[in-house]
């Protein structure tokens, strides 16, 4: 059987699974934690189909494990750090059936595309290797250090209400956006084809035109002019410096 039927059957089952878990519990947690995890069997079925993992194979295998681990921990032990339960109380009854069946098709189809190629790729350690290692290292970073920061930050005594604006949150108003894109970039890089790029641009698109304008509106509604202050010093996604102190 085509490994791409295999894939096929996998993604739409997780859908399936989710958007039954999502009515069941009225929860969107279920369409992002099974559409996020499809990616680990989806990766697997990609990077094992030419046989054996190669060396490569079994890198990509455990910077997803990593970055799977991460997601995991903030969705299901962090979610107040999360847009989760906004989205509980704002999405439509459209929108609750829709979103299980994007974020597993998304996931598996666009964000699992990279590792398809990876295992194409043959050889030894090349520049790009050398770049998708670096870049996800860096975007891991930035990722952990930004949802630990925010973690911490909603937990400290007398924060209550006050908006995160230290730390990498000084640089960015979505640092851990940014982590999560610098991510997908890195597996594109590591999968050295012109069509793994779908991946991070697909994610791009997702934050620039969804998630961001979603948060944004909320966080102006809840801060107010706290809120149009620090928009107007900060960087809306790369980090940077801001623009008075």
């Amino acid at each position: 059987m085509s490994v791409w039927i295999v894939v096929a059957i996998v993604i739409e089952a997780a859908a399936a699974t989710a958007w039954l878990f999502s009515m069941l519990s009225r929860r969107t947690t279920y369409a992002f934690f099974i559409g996020f995890n499809v990616l680990l069997p989806v990766a697997l079925l990609f990077l094992s189909a030419p046989g054996a993992l190669s060396w490569r194979g079994w890198i990509a295998s455990a910077t997803l494990v990593i970055y799977l681990a991460d997601m995991n921990l903030v969705m299901l032990a962090w979610t107040g750090n999360t847009a989760l339960p906004k989205l509980d109380r704002h999405l439509t009854k459209a929108e609750r059936h829709i979103l299980p069946v994007v974020m597993a098709n998304a996931c598996g189809w666009l964000y699992g595309l990279p590792f398809y190629f990876i295992a194409l790729r043959s050889g030894p350690f090349t520049w790009a290797d050398g770049a998708g290692l670096s870049v996800y290292a860096a975007g891991t970073l930035i990722h952990v250090l930004a949802d630990y920061q925010k973690r911490r930050f909603k937990r400290a005594p007398g924060n209550a209400g006050r908006l995160l604006d230290r730390g990498l949150w000084r640089l960015s108003r979505h640092p851990n956006y940014f982590g999560d894109f610098l991510i997908y970039a890195a597996w594109a890089a590591l999968a050295a084809n012109p069509w793994a790029w779908l991946s991070p641009a697909t994610n791009l698109l997702q934050y620039v035109f969804d998630a961001i304008p979603k948060n944004e509106a909320w966080a102006a509604a809840k801060y107010g002019e706290a809120w149009a202050d620090y928009a107007a010093r900060t960087s809306r996604f790369v980090p940077w410096f801001p623009a008075r102190a």
